[in-house]
């Protein structure tokens, strides 16, 4: 005698468990991206040496900022090192337009890598369980 009680519109099949899995790991890949961007990048400055910038919202609005004050002092002529720069490890940088430009360059650099990473992961078929593992990040 068949069973007309049963309500199969509840089961889950295993693709529908598997999908909602891999949503789930593509949002912890957005989670680890940022993660990564707000610890920020040691970056070795030409003649300087190595500056801890970070990358939080803030500090990249900064680094916008710093990027046009280095662009209007190179456009004045000025090359001495006028610009403060606070790092990520509170220590700070005198320094010249172009150092402040090499430094707004290679964090953008940097950050450009990590958003590149976390869309290959995202767009990948599956996304690997160790997805925060560094093997997948710059």
């Amino acid at each position: 005698r068949p069973m007309s009680n049963i309500d199969t519109s509840m089961v889950v099949t295993a693709a529908q468990t598997e999908a909602s899995a891999q949503t789930d790991l593509r949002t912890a890949v957005t989670t680890e991206r940022d993660r990564r961007l707000n610890a920020g990048v040691v970056v070795a400055v030409t003649g300087y040496g190595n500056i801890a910038v970070q990358g939080r919202p803030t500090d990249q609005i900064n680094l916008i900022a710093l990027g046009d004050t280095a662009r209007d002092l190179q456009a004045a002529g000025i090359t001495a090192a006028v610009i403060p720069f606070r790092d990520g490890n509170n220590a700070t940088h005198n320094l010249t337009a172009v150092q402040i430009a090499e430094v707004v360059r290679k964090g953008k650099m940097s950050a450009s890598g990590l958003y590149a990473a976390a869309w290959a992961l995202k767009d990948a078929a599956t996304v690997p369980a160790d997805f925060a593992d560094d093997q997948h990040w710059p």
